[in-house]
């Protein structure tokens, strides 16, 4: 009977190969659901990052991101340096150009400076001033209306200012685009089979994609005004031709705006020679004579001087303007960069910033 027992429990016992099995379903079983949770909660580390881009998703360590967010600071940083030299070389091509249209201009208004209009019309001008019938600077008025109101200067130097936003804008999309690309680049070996559960934290480059754009966008150049620097020739004759004045008064030992009180005396004496010399000394039309001669003989040592003044002074006059003119420029050069580098730095420092918060959160 004993025996019959024992082989009566030796046919319940389940045979080992089964048991082992069992466990070894039972291991790979929980394996493949951990595995399936680390991939949808973004990884077992808690350190490690959810990069999203579109419907893909990337999964990085946190060193990893670190890295990322350092690449793109130097991205970002190299498309600054970029853009400062874009700008600065626009600034100077259309400085050149606008002011190689200005010297042009020189020999136009030497000519009127050495004319018999210009000379009375000035000598007229002076003596209003001095009564205080019309405000003082005509001739600085005169130059700013030849020399840079007929090459219309200011609207010049404000397509130049538009022009060299539109480049400012391009770079800034140009590297953010870039940036984009080699970032697709980095994190395509870290593409997760599956998307991770929607209460994960995640880095979306998508948000991160919108907030750059805005700092290449129109709206964001709104915000800085380089009125300032561009309005520093609305009043640019004046500046030069106060400057050109005084340069060639110390060169030549002489001042430009007196240059018709020397004349006086031999005006008169000439004129008064004249009417005696052609006219009969009696006579009724002796005193209209007098007069027709005299303002002829007048008008010719008029024109006799300003010949000789103009063949004396007028290249001295044209390279004082001209000193005048390249100061000027090399001053706006300055302003404009220094308004661009200031811009350029809250662009660039911005994108940097947005990056820096999205790739670290913590």
């Amino acid at each position: 009977m004993t025996d019959t027992l024992i082989v009566a429990d030796t046919r319940r016992a389940p045979p080992l190969w089964s048991v082992l099995l069992l466990v070894a379903g039972a291991v790979v079983l929980c394996l493949a659901l951990a595995q399936r949770a680390q991939w949808q909660s973004g990884g077992a580390p808690a350190d490690d990052v959810v990069v999203q881009v579109a419907d893909q998703h990337y999964q990085v360590t946190a060193a990893r991101a670190d890295t990322l967010a350092l690449l793109s600071a130097l991205r970002f940083s190299e498309g600054e340096v970029e853009a400062r030299r874009l700008v600065d070389a626009h600034l100077e091509h259309g400085l050149d150009r606008l002011f190689a249209e200005l010297a042009a201009q020189l020999p136009v208004f030497a000519d009127w400076y050495y004319s018999l209009g210009g000379e009375y019309t000035r000598l007229s001008m002076l003596a209003l001033e001095k009564s205080g019938v019309v405000a003082e600077g005509y001739v600085a008025r005169r130059a700013e209306a030849l020399i840079f109101e007929s090459t219309n200067f200011a609207e010049g130097l404000d397509m130049l200012r538009m022009h060299t936003d539109t480049t400012v804008l391009q770079q800034a999309n140009q590297t953010r685009e870039s940036w984009l690309l080699e970032m697709l680049a980095l994190l395509d070996d870290h593409r997760m089979p599956v998307a991770p559960l929607p209460q994960t934290q995640q880095i979306s480059l998508d948000a991160l994609q919108q907030q750059l754009a805005g700092y290449g966008r129109t709206e964001f150049m709104a915000r800085f005004s380089l009125s300032s620097a561009a309005a520093a020739g609305a009043a640019a004759g004046p500046v030069i031709w106060r400057a050109a004045s005084r340069r060639a008064a110390t060169t030549s030992g002489r001042a430009m705006a007196a240059r018709g009180a020397g004349r006086g005396a031999a005006r008169v004496g000439s004129a008064a020679a004249g009417g005696a010399a052609v006219c009969a000394p009696s006579g009724p039309g002796a005193l209209a004579c007098a007069l027709v001669a005299g303002a002829a003989s007048w008008l010719a040592v008029d024109w006799a001087l300003l010949r000789w003044d103009e063949a004396r002074n007028r290249d001295e006059l044209i390279a004082a303007l001209q000193v005048s003119l390249d100061e000027l420029q090399a001053e706006m050069m300055l302003s404009l960069t220094q308004a661009y580098d200031q811009l350029l730095a809250e662009q660039y420092d911005g994108m940097r910033s947005d990056i820096q918060r999205t790739f670290r959160p913590r």
